[in-house]
């Protein structure tokens, strides 16, 4: 399959290459560009906001929105082009071979990305299919990992580049496109606003870095009767208690298990000054926590959230261990506090926050994929097999969802009312900023639908930033987020005070 791609001159830019090697590793035997005039030409407006940002920020010279030699890109006539992606602003037919365009909140090119980082945050992205005037694939970008608006609009190409591969694949949405609003023009007096407020964020965050620690996680825990958050949808009911931590290490991603009428929870324990996440332990009773938390399990990678399970008499644990490439799973050889790496389900893959389900006699792996580019929190990927140990098999549709709002795993699975539901992060304001529930509609190994119903964040019942975690087991039910913590201990102590 010969596809190509439709690019102004002027807009020819380091994430096609991505785009490039992402297609061959599809249906397509050749990937080729057809360079046309610029039409319209870069606006004033975002040149100057790329050009500031880079003395601002500092110049990245392998960022997807760095300017590329158009002669890097491979190039030809329309001669036997299977599929057209257009990423102009134009609007150019292409006879009968099937054409498609990009669409950032209904309207076409860089200009318009650029519009709507500007005004509305990250943007809704469509892939049009120009015969049919339906969606052929859609979703939007997580920016938690973008420095600035070329970041951003960076973050964002990198997720069409991953919507225009499901295309190629033969993966079709068959949506209603939204319907396209007027095109913000965006004023150099915008652009000053936006790049002042940016520098004002750095220079606070800077501050910030030298008096508090930057994303300090706290578990909260509680023991209740009946279905707890998962039923009310909220977090009332019996008040939350913080498992204390020490002062220069914050605990997240609590996972608890129950055996012999016994608690334990498990979590990720990451240390400040070295980043590195491992997986630690504690017994806990209605009167608390037994003891001090205790590290289980440690390797020469971070590790972080800890799916704790038990299954055929034994213990089993698989946490991310997504800089390392791979998904493992752990065995108990003594519970709870020593731990074996038993098999390695994937490898070759970054993949956070593996789930499993054992569902309608398949198992099933949810987890959010990276492919070395983009947010961390975006792009849902399914895998099923027969047995535990696998062979473990990509879902046909995989990224299955890409979505910042409704991606990423936040605790096990639960059933409710025959239902099956997933805990799952929302994204949009930042990583685990909030958490949402999401009803699995459809599960097969060619299919999947969710639909993404109530969504918490954090209040007076659970003060603090964030809220991304949801798990319970019998009556013990847990969560996390995060909260301000300032470095002086005795600050923190004065803050713990008057929190109470």
């Amino acid at each position: 399959m010969k596809v190509e791609i439709i690019v102004e001159k002027d807009r020819c830019r380091r994430w096609l290459l991505h785009l490039t090697e992402l297609l061959k590793t599809s249906q397509s035997d050749e990937v080729v560009y057809q360079l046309i005039k610029p039409s319209p030409p870069v606006s004033r407006e975002l040149k100057t906001a790329l050009q500031l940002e880079e003395r601002i920020l500092g110049a990245d010279p392998f960022s997807g929105m760095s300017r590329l030699d158009p002669s890097e890109l491979p190039q030809t006539s329309r001669k036997d082009t299977d599929l057209f992606f257009d990423l102009t602003a134009g609007g150019s037919e292409y006879g009968s071979s099937k054409s498609f365009e990009v669409r950032y909140n209904g309207a076409c090119g860089e200009e318009a990305l650029f519009s709507a980082l500007m005004s509305e945050g990250t943007p809704l992205i469509e892939v049009i299919d120009r015969q049919a005037g339906t969606v052929a694939a859609c979703g939007t970008a997580s920016l938690e990992a973008a420095r600035g608006l070329g970041g951003a609009m960076d973050a964002v190409y990198s997720r069409v580049a991953v919507l225009i591969k499901k295309v190629v694949e033969g993966s079709h949405a068959h949506g209603t496109p939204i319907k396209a609003e007027a095109l913000q023009v965006v004023t150099q007096k915008q652009v000053l606003i936006r790049l002042l407020r940016e520098t004002a964020v750095t220079l606070v965050r800077s501050v910030y870095r030298a008096f508090f620690y930057t994303s300090h996680w706290r578990v909260g825990w509680r023991f209740v009767d009946g279905e707890g958050v998962a039923g009310t949808r909220d977090l009332s009911g019996e008040p939350w208690h913080v498992l204390k931590s020490p002062h220069d290490t914050f605990f997240a991603d609590p996972f608890p298990i129950e055996t012999d009428g016994r608690y334990y929870l498990f979590f990720e324990a990451l240390p400040h000054d070295t980043q590195k996440g491992v997986i630690s332990m504690v017994q806990m009773t209605q009167d608390g926590p037994v003891g001090e938390a205790s590290t289980v399990l440690e390797e020469p990678w971070h590790l972080s959230y800890p799916f704790v399970f038990k299954r055929d008499g034994e213990f089993w644990m698989i946490p991310e261990s997504s800089t390392n490439n791979e998904v493992v799973l752990y065995r108990a050889a003594r519970f709870p506090d020593q731990w074996e790496r038993h098999t390695v389900l994937l490898t070759g893959v970054e993949a956070a926050d593996a789930t499993i389900i054992e569902y309608e006699g398949r198992f099933w792996m949810f987890a959010v994929t990276r492919n070395g580019v983009g947010g961390y929190s975006d792009c849902l990927s399914v895998y099923y097999a027969d047995d535990l140990l696998g062979p473990w098999h990509a879902h046909e549709q995989n990224p299955v969802l890409v979505d910042d709002r409704a991606a990423r795993p936040a605790g096990r699975f639960f059933l409710q009312g025959g239902e099956l539901w997933r805990p799952v992060q929302d994204c949009r304001y930042g990583y685990g900023a909030a958490l949402a529930f999401a009803r699995v509609d459809e599960l097969s190994p060619t299919t999947f639908q969710q639909s993404v119903h109530e969504t918490l964040t954090p209040g007076p019942l659970w003060p603090g930033r964030k809220l991304h975690t949801l798990n319970k087991v019998g009556d013990l039910e847990v969560i996390d987020g995060c909260t301000y913590h300032p470095k002086s201990e005795l600050a923190a102590k004065m803050k713990a005070f008057f929190d109470r």
